[in-house]
């Protein structure tokens, strides 16, 4: 994990955001609220927070079943510890996988981590979407990939700062990923947030997770 304090940057919102707006190509907002379903948690011995496909593997193994493959619908951004004004700009989608028990029924069979406090992790009901396409890079049974997360604006105003962020999560180039971000943090100004640090949880090169932290 890494994480900085937000300095001011060096740049205008205006000479970086298209005065005709933003394409939303990169982003799924159009989907129907509809297909998003609750996955009840079903907590289990040995489940390892952050594994998903280890925990659904080794319950197939044990128990039967299959994998279900789509996108967790994680924490709404910016990430606030106090208060909830001004309103979310956007929601961090996760590539994720939970388990389908012989019966048909569909759980959450993986540990949530607590972005404060990564020891501290629980089971909790996850808001999902199905996507069969959405299926992991499978090296090994212990090298695998999920891919990128996405960010997802829940309204108009999110649309610059989730598309910063997408940028910023499929480079593998940091100072390109550093200007993406600086450019994400510009759009949360300009929406009355006051940015206070960022975290990134990167996967070798590759960006794992980005989370932005305001008030």
């Amino acid at each position: 994990m890494v994480s900085n304090t937000i300095e001011k940057p060096a740049v205008s919102l205006s000479s970086v955001v298209p005065a005709s707006g933003l394409t939303r190509s990169h982003s799924p907002r159009d989907r129907a609220v509809s297909e998003v379903i609750t996955v009840p948690p079903l907590p289990w011995s040995g489940a390892r927070p952050g594994k998903c496909y280890e925990n659904v593997r080794r319950l197939i193994k044990d128990r039967g079943g299959d994998f279900v493959y789509g996108w967790a619908l994680t924490e709404y951004g910016p990430f606030r510890r106090v208060g909830w004004y001004p309103p979310p700009l956007y929601r961090r989608w996760l590539n994720h996988v939970v388990w389908r028990d012989v019966e048909g029924k569909i759980w959450e069979v993986t540990p949530g981590l607590n972005l404060d406090d990564r020891r501290a992790a629980g089971f909790n009901p996850t808001d999902f979407m199905v996507d069969p396409e959405a299926v992991f890079e499978i090296n090994s049974e212990n090298d695998w990939r999920p891919r990128p997360c996405r960010y997802v604006p829940v309204r108009p105003e999110g649309e610059p700062t989730a598309y910063f962020l997408e940028r910023a999560q499929h480079t593998t180039n940091p100072e390109v990923r550093q200007q993406w971000l600086q450019h994400a943090i510009l759009a949360l100004e300009h929406q009355g947030f006051r940015p206070l640090e960022w975290k990134i949880e990167l996967d070798g090169e590759k960006t794992g997770s980005i989370w932005l932290i305001a008030e």
